[in-house]
């Protein structure tokens, strides 16, 4: 017998997986939309010569862009592999209000080997200002990110800090120009190699031992962790750097925001930053859950310049994070439930069907997310119907029900049951809802 397998990389997502990933989006737009940030849509493809535009004038970052596309056969498109791209080639074609701020929740694409968090399809949820040379902008979009994921119960995360001019203030100093793309590339890698890893892939990329010795203490010094004294080392190598990440630093304390760190390691991959850059860790040993920084150079490669800067949550990373945080939940949680129905009415005679259907209707008109029975089970099996998929109410309605008026409304996870009209059903649910997530 044929076994068919999701593609490598990937995953099916359905109840309570779903119910979860569909919950965590939502948080992350409403506060988006808080913030004022408005939607964007874009296709799923783009021109393979869009996507390379990205890469700009570093051949290692276009190779390492070329080898993650998903190329569309007999075509010149493939799949998108982040959502800045469309969002710059959108916003260089039009006139638009600035600042733009736009959101955009969607999956992309990757050809990349899948490890934990980090799938081959996979949904981001972006924020993005274009328009504004500020470092306000930079400071916004960390507060916003900050709101998001304590509305998602992740109140332990650090935010870490960096800035592209530094680092490459301290490749110049250093002499190692023509080793740039090669060394960040390898302090890229901090997180999973260590200091003796990335030391030995300095020393591949042709530094000599006492070079990346240097480099790394330069980075990865007893200073760090002191931002007063990061930013005083720092303003060695970039004077205009550090003043942008003081105006960020002072930024952020305005809106209370004190779990900051400014981190000279921070690389944040390669290509089109051009200023500060910045993460968000959370722990659960999924790495960084969002990330970002400031790319003004990009949108000129696609015939309007501008500056701008965005962040970036990995939703996969955050659902593994908050699987990690919350533990494995029973299925009869609420807060994991398989099905979004809150109700499921059980007609205790066939002839009640016509009523059954009523109630449903009045209950759906009430805001309930309502389920009757399709297949004439009786009450027994209803019920562990609804105990399979989490249903947490059953409302039962008899003969005498349907006569009083007065209905059965159970709470199927404690046995509490209580008599009541149709009218009083939604506001009891809703209280008693609100109870279970205190």
């Amino acid at each position: 017998m044929t076994s068919y397998q999701t593609p490598k990389g990937m995953r099916d997502y359905s109840g309570a997986s779903m119910e979860r990933r569909r919950r965590m989006a939502n948080a992350i737009e409403a506060t988006y939309r808080q913030w004022g940030y408005q939607p964007l849509w874009t296709p799923a493809m783009e021109s393979v010569q869009a996507l390379g535009a990205k890469k700009g004038s570093d051949m290692a970052a276009g190779a390492e862009i070329a080898g993650q596309l998903f190329k569309i056969e007999d075509s010149d498109m493939a799949l998108r592999f982040d959502l800045t791209v469309p969002l710059a080639r959108f916003a260089a074609s039009q006139t638009l209000p600035k600042p733009y701020k736009r959101y955009a929740i969607a999956p992309v694409w990757r050809r990349e080997e899948p490890q934990k968090g980090r799938l081959r399809e996979f949904l981001q949820a972006d924020a993005d200002i274009i328009g504004c040379a500020s470092m306000r902008a930079e400071a916004e979009l960390l507060a916003m990110a900050a709101e998001a994921l304590r509305s998602l119960g992740i109140s332990e995360f650090n935010i870490l800090l960096n800035n592209r001019k530094i680092l490459q203030g301290l490749i110049l100093k250093l002499g190692l120009q023509k080793q740039e793309a090669a060394v960040l590339r390898a302090l890229d890698k901090l997180d999973k190699l260590g200091s003796a890893g990335v030391g030995k892939e300095l020393e591949a990329a042709g530094l000599a031992k006492a070079q990346a010795k240097e480099l790394l203490d330069l980075l990865c010094g007893d200073c760090n962790g002191d931002n007063a004294l990061v930013l005083e080392k720092a303003e060695e190598y970039s004077e205009d750097g550090a003043n942008e990440l003081t105006q960020i630093l002072e930024e952020l304390a305005g809106y209370g925001l004190e779990n900051v760190r400014i981190d000279l390691s921070l690389v944040r991959g390669l290509g089109y930053y051009t200023g500060p850059i910045f993460e968000i860790r959370a722990g659960g040993g999924v790495g960084s859950v969002a990330g970002g920084g400031r790319y003004d150079g990009l949108l000129g490669l696609y015939g309007q310049n501008d500056s701008a800067v965005g962040i970036s949550f990995g939703i996969e990373r955050l659902l593994a994070l908050q699987e990690e945080n919350e533990g494995k939940k029973n299925s009869d949680d609420r807060a994991a439930r398989v099905s979004p129905t809150q109700i499921l009415i059980i007609g205790l005679e066939p002839s009640l069907q016509a009523r059954v259907l009523a109630i449903a209707r009045e209950l759906r008109e009430d805001g309930l997310c309502v389920e009757t029975d399709l297949n004439g089970r009786p009450m027994r099996k209803q019920l562990d119907y609804a105990n399979a998929t989490g249903i947490p109410f059953a409302l039962f309605v008899g003969k005498k029900e349907a006569e009083s008026g007065k209905y059965a409304l159970k709470d199927l996870k404690t046995g509490q049951q209580k008599e009541m009209t149709i009218g009083q059903v939604a506001e009891e649910i809703t209280e008693m809802e609100e109870e279970g997530t205190d």
